[in-house]
């Protein structure tokens, strides 16, 4: 299991001698941009519902340009592909196409269609080629989570987890992603506030009320201006337009699931005969000399009503994954869900067994600041040998002083950090803590110097509002929203969330008052934060035509792959091993790591388990534990790394990757209502 914190009794040098030099921002960019994808979760996503940590896919850092826009992709039965996004992939373009599907699968109450958004980013080798392994679908997070910026962000990353790494045999995979139904540029979308600037003044409000324990008003402000929103994103369309909320639970999304892996089997089989007939006209090369016609277009036949999905799922994504597995078990080629959620608990809109292994992860961050000590750490003592139990009490101090004395920070954009700011990046961290941790001993060590500067920048990536052009708005950031689309924020979040859970209406200010306390005891680090979950669903009235309600027990085509971590934050590793039961031959993978689903930590062990699956449908032995090959905040000063070139090409992978995941969604439920962007098991 993870090291336990050490319990050392040594609280000596709790306080740093001297003023601590503070190493220079410049060094911690892409630890700031993680941080701000969750803290901006937090403090916006938090009270209005979102399950955690996503980032600002169209944060204003880093503008660019491009020609790609969404608004001019029609939806088509099929999935007809054009280039897109090929400056985010070293000039190789992804694919996109939109398909329209039905709004209502089940019950027939409307003929009206949605225009999904598809992204693929096609395999090393044509459908034609025998090592050609067919599509991958994904899914970040969330709920809410966008798929389109998780494969514009980290394809490549997902790539070298699951391809071949052998030349010559194995498989290569297309991957696919989408924009689920009511999110981001997937038409149309659950849009509640539509005004930016009125959206952003909501962020504001909710992230100075702060957490419930902030004040003695605050869980009552909280508890109003949650039943003024979600009231207002529930009261009625105008007549005659179909409303989306009521068509945006996991069930329908994945029956589109089904439908993508449908519609690529279509797919495939058309471009194999365009290779097959290039071939014959003499203007190409067979991929093998062994490969006759018959073979390809055999092997490349679109099989109706049987072609199989292979699907990997992160944090929400890992509900979707296992009522896609319960409801089409026949369906199922190879399916991994990772960072698993309690499907029941969550179907009951309770969340209140998700931090059963919270301050687990936290206790990670004591425990390694005080092991490699000072300057490594900033939060460890500058002179002697630190313990766990010092950090501890350090840390503490730190947040407590900002309780009744915020922290002023003077400059041309003046701020204040409070103690809800510290609760909020604590909350953001701890998703992913190889990247965040040393950070967060950064920010806080100059929070106790009274420098508040480095803090300030992070908080301002929300505090800080422009109304841009209309052209400037279409032309520069990350392409993931044109004028069509929705805001990636908290409104499909909690459409997704509550629609899918039961209805919540009967919660008063006395049962959720209680409720939080629960929460506080399973987690004090986290417990109030976390029942803002809950809290946006209790004045939601919009209920799904239709959603799943379980049981999510089956015998699948092929067995499942579960993976959970030993101190998640959100999703217990208890949660992987049980769902694995209802399952017949599934096995749950164990990752001896903290941090929110695999890709939080690098392991070799999982990623080998995870290649294997895919290549070729082994899973790991019952109970496999697979340790990880990095911790937080690193070596201690003087030891020597015996990384391979290979290792370290794998690790700076993995951390683009969880970058990604935590920027399109995995952390929307918990997170993201926290900042303008999602809910927090990550997605």
């Amino acid at each position: 299991m993870v090291t336990p914190y050490a319990l050392g009794a040594d609280v000596k040098g709790t306080h740093h001698v001297g003023p601590v030099a503070l190493q220079s921002p410049r060094r911690w960019p892409q630890q700031r941009l993680v941080l701000a994808a969750g803290l901006g979760l937090f403090l916006y996503g938090l009270y209005h519902g979102a399950w955690l940590p996503t980032g600002a896919l169209d944060s204003p850092l880093n503008p660019i340009k491009r020609a790609f826009n969404w608004d001019e992709v029609y939806a088509k039965p099929g999935l007809e592909y054009e280039d897109c996004y090929a400056e985010f992939n070293d000039g190789v373009p992804l694919q996109c196409a939109r398909l329209e599907l039905p709004m209502d699968y089940w019950n027939g109450t409307t003929n009206a269609t949605i225009g999904l958004a598809v992204v693929r980013k096609p395999a090393r080798v044509p459908v034609s080629h025998p090592q050609y392994g067919g599509a991958v679908l994904l899914n970040p997070g969330g709920p809410g989570g966008s798929g389109i910026g998780l494969l514009v962000g980290g394809g490549d990353a997902i790539r070298s987890k699951i391809d071949t790494i052998k030349a010559g045999e194995g498989k290569y995979f297309d991957l696919i992603s989408f924009d689920p139904r009511g999110v981001g540029v997937t038409q149309p979308p659950v849009q509640c506030i539509t005004n930016p600037a009125l959206a952003h003044t909501w962020q504001v409000r909710l992230m100075e009320e702060g957490v419930y324990e902030a004040s003695d008003a605050a869980i009552g402000r909280l508890w109003s201006m949650n039943q003024a929103l979600s009231a207002s994103c529930s009261l009625p369309l105008p007549y005659g337009i179909p409303d989306i909320r009521e068509y945006v639970s996991t069930a329908s999304v994945a029956r589109d699931m089904l439908e993508i892996t449908e519609r690529h089997g279509q797919w495939r089989e058309k471009q194999a005969k365009i290779l097959v007939d290039t071939i014959c006209c003499g203007n190409s090369k067979r991929p093998t000399a062994q490969q006759s016609d018959h073979d390809i277009v055999q092997r490349t036949r679109y099989q109706a009503g049987t072609e199989m999905l292979q699907y990997w799922g992160f944090s929400y994504g890992s509900y979707l994954g296992n009522t896609f597995a319960a409801m089409f078990p026949d369906r199922v080629g190879r399916l991994i869900v990772d960072g698993v959620v309690d499907a029941y608990n969550y179907k009951r809109t309770l969340w209140s067994d998700n931090l059963l292994d919270t301050e687990l992860d936290w206790n990670q961050f004591s425990y390694h600041c005080a092991r490699v000590g000072f300057p490594t750490c900033l939060l460890a003592n500058e002179t002697g040998e630190t313990a766990a139990e010092g950090v501890r009490h350090r840390v503490l101090n730190i947040t407590q002083s900002l309780y009744h004395n915020p922290l002023p920070v003077i400059g041309p954009k003046p701020e204040v950090i409070t103690y809800s700011d510290v609760k909020g990046l604590i909350f953001a961290a701890l998703y992913t803590p190889i990247q965040a941790f040393p950070y967060v001993a950064y920010l806080l060590a100059g929070v106790e110097q009274g420098n508040g500067t480095e803090f300030a920048r992070l908080l301002s990536i929300y505090h800080d509002f422009q109304c841009p052009k209309e052209e400037a708005l279409m032309q520069n950031i990350i392409p993931l929203r044109n004028k069509s689309s929705g805001p990636l924020g908290p409104d499909a979040t909690r459409a997704i969330a509550c629609s899918d859970g039961d209805d919540q209406s009967w919660v008063n200010r006395t049962v959720f008052d209680k409720y939080v306390k629960e929460l506080n005891k399973s987690s004090p680090t986290l417990g109030s934060l976390w029942s803002g979950l809950r809290l946006a669903c209790i004045h939601y009235s919009v209920r799904a035509h239709h959603r799943f309600e379980g049981p999510w027990k089956a015998k699948t085509a092929h067995p499942l792959l579960l993976i959970g971590n030993t101190a998640d934050p959100v999703t217990p590793v208890k949660h992987a091993i049980n769902m694995a039961k209802g399952f017949e031959g599934a096995v749950a993978l164990t990752q001896d790591s903290a941090g929110h689903c695999s890709l939080s930590t690098f392991s070799n062990c999982t990623v080998h388990h995870v290649r294997q699956y895919f290549q070729t449908g082994i899973l790991p032995p019952p109970n496999t534990t697979c340790t990880a090959d990095e911790v937080p905040f690193g070596s201690r000063p003087g030891e020597l790394c015996t990384d391979s070139l290979e290792t370290l090409e794998a690790k700076k992978q993995h951390e683009v990757l969880a970058t990604a995941l935590h920027r399109s969604g995995m952390s929307r439920a918990g997170t993201s209502m926290v900042a303008d962007v999602a809910w927090p098991w990550q997605g």
